[in-house]
């Protein structure tokens, strides 16, 4: 199909090609919705019409693309094969027209980009994170930056749905259609706190005495997928950030895992002591998270280059001296 312009030039359609009108739009933002609530039925809500009204908005999707798109049934909702491809299509589709209409906002309000980035907590006392001297290469008047401080979970929901464009995480476990880039590592150490049994001894516990101890769990830590971890043989406590894990170890009712970097200073003022010497930590990886299908705007590749070169020069640099004294296989609570 070609369209005639003023001017003598003109459009052409590749034969073959069906273009995508707005009513093929809604269609496929329905069915969009329908994939990621679970169901015709559980989309109701999200979108705010009846059942009858989904189900002949689907069929008359698939009226349009001439195929079945998904099994359902009264229990049942299933992808087939083509509904697969349509369905990463429209994610595709709709992420770049969110990120289209954010580019056409920022040049309206003359801005020539924005960057929205997700962090876990404390992370300013490691001195192996490239985090400030990256922004710092960033920074200019037409670049505006947002930045959130978020549980790790959090920051990899909001990653994957488009409400940030990177965040930085610990590699635990790796979610479908995100990429990630390791920039540097964190040792981790257990911790009891002052008012905690084993805060006074003069000797050091026997390894599988810590199995009689209440610890704190980790909420975003599956210890199966984490190299040499093994959960603790009792989990009094549960906690997603950092600062939140020490707010519980220095109540004295539990003993927990804490970044060197930052239990140091407490460790000083006497609050935290510091179990097992190096036998007690493991090392987290911390790595770069966005979405892996997704197209990179100018501002954040400039910071996935900046972390990657920071990171680089402090590996040449040589191995942090708090954390050459630890192994990366963790101390095993189970005895």
């Amino acid at each position: 199909m070609e369209t005639e312009l003023s001017g003598g030039s003109n459009l052409s359609t590749p034969t073959g090609i069906t273009p995508v009108t707005d009513f093929d739009l809604r269609l496929l933002r329905v069915f969009k919705t329908i994939v990621d609530e679970g169901g015709l039925k559980a989309a109701q809500a999200a979108l705010d019409v009846s059942l009858p009204t989904i189900s002949k908005q689907l069929a008359d999707l698939e009226a349009r693309f001439g195929v079945r798109l998904c099994q359902r049934g009264a229990r049942q909702f299933e992808l087939t094969p083509e509904g697969e491809i349509i369905y990463k299509a429209a994610v595709e589709l709709f992420g770049g027209i969110e990120q289209f209409q954010r580019e056409a906002d920022q040049v309206r309000r003359g801005q020539r980009g924005e960057l929205r980035i997700g962090i876990m907590d404390n992370t300013i006392s490691d001195s192996n994170c490239p985090l400030v001297g990256s922004l710092q290469s960033l920074q200019s008047a037409d670049l505006h930056l947002r930045l959130a401080v978020l549980d790790p979970d959090s920051v990899q929901q909001r990653v994957a749905d488009g409400r940030l464009d990177i965040g930085l995480v610990p590699l635990y476990k790796k979610w479908p259609g995100l990429e990630y880039k390791t920039l540097y590592a964190e040792r981790m150490y257990l911790y009891c706190g002052q008012a905690h049994p084993l805060f006074a001894r003069t000797d050091e516990p026997d390894e599988r005495e810590l199995a009689n101890y209440a610890f704190v769990e980790h909420g975003y830590v599956d210890g199966g997928e984490l190299e040499g971890f093994a959960a603790p043989a009792k989990t009094g406590a549960t906690a997603w950030q950092v600062e939140a894990v020490a707010i519980l170890v220095m109540t004295g009712g539990f003993l927990g895992y804490l970044p060197r970097h930052y239990a140091a200073p407490l460790e000083r003022q006497g609050k935290l002591r510091q179990l097992l010497g190096s036998r007690s930590g493991y090392q987290s990886s911390v790595a770069a998270v966005f979405k892996s299908n997704g197209q990179q705007s100018r501002p954040l590749r400039r910071l996935l280059a900046a972390l990657e070169e920071a990171c680089a020069s402090h590996r040449d640099a040589g191995p942090d001296p708090c954390c050459a004294e630890i192994g990366d296989k963790a101390y095993r609570t189970t005895g």
